[in-house]
């Protein structure tokens, strides 16, 4: 294995050049391992500690990720800039309410925001429900309070553009949604984890054999090297040996958060 070339066998190179092992290492090797095979690394991602998304992200972002990742901060900052359309009217600085044109920036939110949460049930990156769930909180209390002002402001027939009311509403329903629908940790009893399986067995599959038998002779590599420098018991490089690819974090150090019910 010395003989071969570094960029063929990052994992082998990682395991020579590791001074100590930890079971995150776990994950940065098998990160490298499959640095050419980003489908993989981006269904890993799901499974892995937030620690090693930055070696599973590399060179998986799409082309238009820069425009995705405005539209997501657009996503959470029109709720309040919707409701602030709507506050000169509350505190009684004009006579009619602008309910339509924040009516419209909020459900703009809800559809970009409704878009993000569809992405993350087809192709998972193991975003902390946390994260979600104040997401859900940005959508949630700004439109909120934005409906009740829209609907006094309808009772009280000052609303211009009435029918602003919907997006408000729009945007409260995909605020609820990102608490009901990511509630806490994925087990892996649920439907989610499973799909996730799936979708990582699948890019696995997918890949051409010979790929396929390059990358498990360099994680194959780094093992015996880990072993002869003794950074990792022989149990575990036994253990570690027997894992199919796409594994191997998964196996040797699980997400603390994903456990089995």
């Amino acid at each position: 294995m010395s003989d071969t070339p570094t960029a063929a066998t990052p994992a082998t190179a990682y395991a020579r050049s590791a001074r100590a092992w930890t079971p995150l290492d776990w994950w940065k090797l098998e990160a490298r391992a499959l640095h050419g095979v980003p489908e993989v690394r981006r269904a890993l991602a799901f499974f892995a500690p937030s620690e090693a998304w930055k070696d599973l992200a590399k060179n998986v972002a799409p082309a238009w990720g820069c425009l995705l990742t405005l539209s997501h901060i657009a996503s959470f900052t029109l709720p309040v800039v919707a409701l602030l359309f709507l506050l000169p009217w509350a505190f009684g600085s004009v006579s009619q309410a602008s309910v339509g044109v924040s009516g419209i920036l909020a459900g703009i939110a809800a559809i970009i925001a409704g878009n993000g949460i569809v992405t993350e049930f087809r192709e998972s990156l193991g975003t902390d429900p946390r994260i979600h769930r104040m997401l859900g909180a940005l959508h949630l209390i700004p439109s909120a309070i934005g409906s009740v002002l829209a609907a006094s402001a309808i009772a009280q027939g000052v609303a211009d553009g009435a029918w602003g009311i919907a997006g408000f509403v729009a945007d409260v329903v995909v605020g609820v949604l990102h608490f009901v629908l990511f509630r806490g940790a994925a087990h892996t009893g649920t439907d989610r984890w499973k799909r996730n399986i799936a979708q990582l067995e699948r890019a696995v599959d997918g890949m051409p054999p010979a790929e396929r038998a390059r990358i498990y002779a360099d994680v194959q590599g780094a093992l015996v090297v880990l072993s002869e420098r003794g950074l990792v018991s022989a149990s575990d490089v036994a253990r570690a040996q027997e894992v199919r690819l796409g594994l191997l974090g998964i196996t040797m150090a699980p997400r603390e958060d994903l456990t089995p019910r």
